[in-house]
């Protein structure tokens, strides 16, 4: 991670300008008076405004200008300062006149006051002065015997501190990096307040900027700077306090500077994270929980503990009782695996060595944090590579990494042979095994696992990193190097090689890699060949007491092909013998004794009990009339006892895995006997469904096999086999290859050599039939690609919000728990009413896909706006407003369904239903027309005559009479006419006001003449609102004032309309769902963004 570091001002020959808020510029002075003293500068006729406020510090540079001339001249700055920012303009009576000497004063001082500075900048005199002062006031402030010569003094004394200390708050606390002029005290002011940092600015410069005040970020800091109960500085004979936990860390280990800031910054955000996700769980927001430590300790240490354990050591991560002292130390021991990590550089390839190293340091915090003795050297523990700059660097990195770099080197870029040299994992799986405590702490640099060989001579060298001598690092060891150290000292280091596999290239690893598969193929052909040769028709007849015990041959077969596997694992693991542990050399040969054993103890009883059974007859007739067994099939019994346990630990991962972890003595010689030690991969098991399906699978996969195999493959070759073994030979016309043979094995052979290829081969075949059918029905299931055309995104689309709202939206506490009950249920599950407020997050989420689109310039402003989906309080009751260019036609097409339609009302709204989006589009238009219309019409008269129609139309639609009280054959016309409305108030240009009002009205006109059956309730209304005293109505009288015209001034609507971005946004919706038509189909039409759209809609549905 890149490091952001605060700019350093930039400097030149010559000083620029001050960067101050003057007229001018202040020059250096041309003369060297250094010797001169200057007069003192008018501080009582000052102009009127300004004396109250720089009058005290012009006195004050008057007073100290001979003994601190450089003072003085900072004093009278400060006041030209306060002087400009009072009065820029120099507006005043006076001002002018005074700025322009006093800046001319500060001119010529500039150069021969700096001359005389006793420090190296300007805020360091300040503070030397100011503290001399102090120091003076405080001594003689109590004394009350002073003369009036002293008395005096003290008063001059405390009115110069006053003025000192505001003109060093002033310096101290300037942005300006020219400010006073002066190099030095620039970049001091610089060190002391900002450091280099890369997210968060712990230094005191950066404690007010926003990331700081972060509740989360407050609390994580708070608890890293929790000292309270480490040892203290002054035991480590350290100058200054710990500033917090990592300091102290650094102070004891020896870490670098720039690794202590970085993994401060990583803990602190981390630990913030994770707060700030359980603050609803917890009380305080500002004090760091138990509960964001715990979780970070355990996924940071799950590997330490589970090393630990593996090598049946106990952890040395001790925490005490008490509960505050509990989470500091766990805050410690993250802090120093993350100091280790960071600095390990290459190391990082080797978590195993990582942890070694950690296991040592954290049993020397835990006796510096509890002060225990060593109980080798009985005293205090203390670090041993600590107290000293980059200690851990040099003395724990550098040695492990320069063995790393010499053995790449011999490598020689990875031509070498693979036996010959050592890479990351082999240096790593050392630490799997406790004899890497015989390294020891401080590591023994002579061990050999530091000895790389060498090129020239056969024996090994030491790294070149080994310093000090054997008997100095033994007196250091602790009390792990005492279990597995040497006592062997003249001993000649030696290379360790190869840790657990040595690759050794031949054409035997095509057997021993797949010896599962070769072995149950080829057991599996002999069954099927016994089983052909005994013209087996029936599954039932396999319990046939001589059939059965023909197919039982095939474990001598096994047997024997145990013995090759036994005698492959030995070979190929022959060049790992030296480095290998006792217990897997142990387990190799006891496999071949036992391989051996059981390919003698076979044969022997199955030459030996062929066909002499002990029957004994069932209790109950059927097809098992009698249970026969032999000596023979006892044994083999006993040979398939391992092989009944590995089925069930197959069966039963849960057993296998704890099997696996366990330290159990039997679970542990299970582990031993079944699978090598390593500590990679134990309790990597599937889960049980998983291993379900997978037998499954293999099992139709293989019954399709041999069934084919069976009635297709061999079954047909028998017969004639037999035929051909019959035929003898007795003259030869061609060459006597084999003259003293008398069969025809070799045309045996010829026969059945295809057919045994295509038996081993045609597996791959029903594997890949058998992947299509299961590929299908899981694709089908999930809806794999469903969506490849614009078509069906949109017939799709309205299953997009559950499909995100289960895929992608944590479910509640309440509701998980049912989400786990069905295999199914996921994939069929729709939006409950208590999770509808998914469908506006995924509104959200959809609107900012399209936004992106915009930005990437993948589709434009019209694109842009047919594919949003408007945000609106609807959303959270699961009435979701689509997109434009969902609807795009749909309205325009019902227009054209009701305008020809004859029938009943029931009928025309189910065949607008079949449609969802196109009755989506007709309730839409119909909401947003009359939304629109009460905010446009506000005269009381128009306003009760929209109303009333509205009323009218809901009425009929509720007594299913629609039909009746309307003559749809008008409403093309009316849909014309609300566009051309439309397009008005999108405009909203005030001089159109009259075109308005005419609209208005012929939607009125066409509404109540044209379309309503019944339209004279409305011309009843509108003649009783202006009191119209007649015995009848005239319809074809003239209405006075004008409908939807201004009356006295007024305004009967408001146009333009309010500007208001929702309002806007929905009359261009409204506009839009009127006018777009076919040309909305191929939205979008960048090929990008649809490739994109077709590859987010589908990953919902998994």
């Amino acid at each position: 991670m890149s490091e952001i570091v605060v700019a350093e001002p930039i400097y030149e020959d010559d000083p620029p300008e001050p960067k101050r808020p003057i007229t001018r510029s202040i020059t250096m002075g041309t003369g060297s008076e250094h010797n001169h003293v200057p007069e003192p500068f008018e501080s009582e006729r000052l102009p009127a405004s300004l004396a109250s406020e720089i009058q005290r510090f012009l006195r004050v540079a008057n007073l100290i200008e001979s003994d601190e001339p450089r003072i003085a001249y900072l004093c009278r700055f400060h006041a030209f300062e306060i002087a400009h920012n009072m009065d820029r303009n120099s507006s005043g009576r006076g001002v002018r006149q005074f700025k322009t000497s006093l800046l001319q004063r500060l001119e010529q001082d500039e150069e021969t006051t700096i001359t005389k500075r006793k420090e190296k900048s300007d805020i360091r005199e300040l503070r030397r002065v100011y503290h001399a002062y102090k120091e003076y006031i405080i001594k003689h402030d109590g004394a009350f015997h002073l003369e009036n010569s002293h008395r005096e003094k003290l008063i001059d004394a405390r009115r110069i501190g006053s003025v000192l200390f505001e003109v060093l708050k002033t310096v101290s606390n300037t942005t300006g990096p020219q400010a006073l002029a002066n190099r030095g005290g620039v970049q001091t002011k610089s060190n002391d307040l900002f450091v280099p940092y890369n997210i968060l600015p712990l230094d005191r410069g950066g404690i007010q900027q926003a990331i700081m005040q972060l509740p989360e970020i407050k609390a994580a800091v708070a608890a890293i700077r929790n000292i309270r109960g480490i040892p203290s500085a002054n035991d480590f004979q350290k100058h200054g306090d710990f500033i917090d936990l990592f300091d102290f860390l650094q102070y004891c280990f020896g870490f670098q500077e720039g690794n202590v800031a970085n993994q401060r910054e990583h803990l602190l955000l981390l630990l913030a994270n994770i707060h700030i996700r359980k603050t609803h769980k917890q009380t305080s927001v500002l004090k760091l929980g138990d509960g964001s430590v715990d979780e970070l300790t355990r996924k940071f240490f799950k590997n330490y503990t589970n090393w630990c354990k593996f090598l049946g050591r106990k952890s040395n991560i001790w925490l005490p009782y008490v509960k505050q002292e509990a989470q500091q130390y766990k805050l410690l021991y993250l802090g120093l695996y993350l100091l280790i990590w960071g600095e390990a550089a290459n190391l990082r390839f080797m978590p195993e060595c990582l942890c070694y190293i950690f296991h040592h340091m954290a049993y020397e915090l835990h006796g510096m944090l509890t002060g225990a003795v060593s109980l080798t050297t009985w005293e205090k523990v203390m670090p041993a590579y600590g107290g000293q700059s980059e200690s851990f660097l040099n003395n724990v990195v550098t040695p492990i990494y320069t063995v790393i770099k010499e053995e790449a080197k011999n490598s020689k870029s990875g031509t070498a042979d693979h036996s010959t040299w050592r890479n990351y994992d082999d240096l790593n799986e050392y630490f799997w095994s406790p004899d890497c405590f015989q390294i020891g702490w401080p590591m023994r640099l002579d061990h050999d696992f530091f000895c790389i060989p060498s090129s020239k001579k056969p024996k090994a060298k030491k790294a070149s990193a080994s310093t000090g001598s054997v008997e100095e690092r033994r007196k250091e060891d602790g009390e792990e190097d005492e279990v597995g150290a040497t006592k062997e000292e003249d001993r000649e280091p030696k290379w360790l090689g190869k840790t657990n596999f040595v690759e050794v290239r031949s054409f035997w690893q095509i057997f021993r890699s797949f010896d599962r598969m070769w072995s149950f193929f080829i057991l599996s052909l002999q069954a099927l060949i016994i089983m052909a040769c005994h013209e087996l028709e029936s599954p039932l007849q396999l319990f046939d007491k001589v059939i059965f015990e023909d197919i039982m041959s095939v474990f001598i077969t096994s047997a024997f092909l145990k013995l090759i596997r036994a005698i492959l694992d030995i070979a190929f693991t022959w060049k790992a013998r030296q480095t290998m542990e006792f217990a897997e050399k142990l387990k190799h040969v006891m496999k071949l004794v036992v391989a051996v054993i059981w390919t003698i103890i076979l044969p022997v009883y199955y030459a030996n009990s062929r066909r002499k059974y002990t029957c004994y007859p069932t209790r109950y007739g059927g097809w098992l009339q009698e249970w026969c067994f032999s000596s023979y099939m006892v044994a083999v019994a006993i040979y398939l006892m391992p092989n009944a346990v590995e089925m069930v630990l197959f069966l039963v991962p849960s057993i296998r895995k704890y099997i696996e972890i366990s330290n159990h003595r039997i679970c542990t010689i299970l582990s031993w006997w079944t699978q090598p030690g390593l500590y990679i991969g134990r309790g990597m098991q599937e889960s049980q469904l998983s291993v379900l399906k997978y037998t499954l699978f293999w099992v139709l996969v293989l019954l399709s096999k041999f069934s084919f195999s069976y009635f297709f493959e061999i079954k047909p070759l028998i017969e004639p086999t037999k035929k051909i073994m019959k035929i003898g030979v007795k003259k030869y016309e061609w060459h006597e290859l084999f003259p003293k043979v008398q069969s025809n094995a070799g045309a045996i052979v010829a026969v059945w050599a295809p057919i045994i290829v295509v038996y081993f081969m045609d597996t791959q075949i029903w594997y890949s039939v058998f992947c299509t059918i299961f590929g299908g029905v899981y694709g089908i299931l999930h809806h794999l690609g469903e969506i490849r055309t614009l078509g069906m995104l949109r017939s799709r689309f309205h299953s997009l919000p559950s499909a995100f709202n289960i895929s992608l939206i944590p479910p509640s506490s309440r509701n998980d728990q049912k989400r786990k009950t069905g295999f199914f249920h996921n994939k069929f599950i729709k939006v409950s009413k208590t999770e509808k407020n998914g469908v506006a997050k995924f509104v959200l989420v959809w609107n900012q896909i399209i936004n992106n689109f915009r930005m990437e310039d993948l589709i434009n402003n019209r694109e842009l706006d047919l594919m949003t989906m408007p945000m609106s309080s609807e959303l959270f009751s699961g009435i979701v407003r689509w997109p434009v260019f969902l609807l795009a036609n749909k309205f325009s097409t019902a227009l054209s369904i009701a305008k020809d339609f004859v029938g009943k009302d029931e009928i025309l709204v189910r065949k607008i239903k079949k449609d969802e989006y196109m009755y989506c589009a007709v309730k839409e238009c119909y909401e947003s027309l009359k939304y629109i219309l009460e905010i446009l019409v506000v005269g009381d008269l128009e306003k009760r005559i929209v109303s009333a129609m509205f009323t009218e139309i809901e009425e009929s639609i509720a007594r299913s009479t629609l039909l009746q009280d309307f003559r749809m054959i008008e409403l093309p016309l009316l849909l014309a006419k609300c566009i051309e409305l439309m397009e008005l108030l999108v405009e909203g240009n005030e001089d159109h006001h009259g075109k308005v009002v005419k609209i208005l009205q012929d939607i009125f006109e066409l509404v109540t003449d044209d379309m309503m059956t019944s339209g004279f309730r409305i011309l009843e209304l509108l003649y009783s609102f202006q009191q119209i005293d007649m015995d009848f109505v005239d319809f074809n009288r003239s209405i006075e004032p004008e409908l939807f015209g201004s009356v006295d001034s007024k305004n009967s609507i408001h146009f333009p309309l309010p500007d208001s971005a929702a309002l806007n946004e929905q009359i261009k919706r409204f506009h839009l769902l009127l006018t777009v038509k076919d040309t909305a189909m191929d939205i979008p039409t960048n090929l990008e963004a649809r490739r994109r759209i077709y590859h987010f809609s589908p990953l919902l549905s998994l």
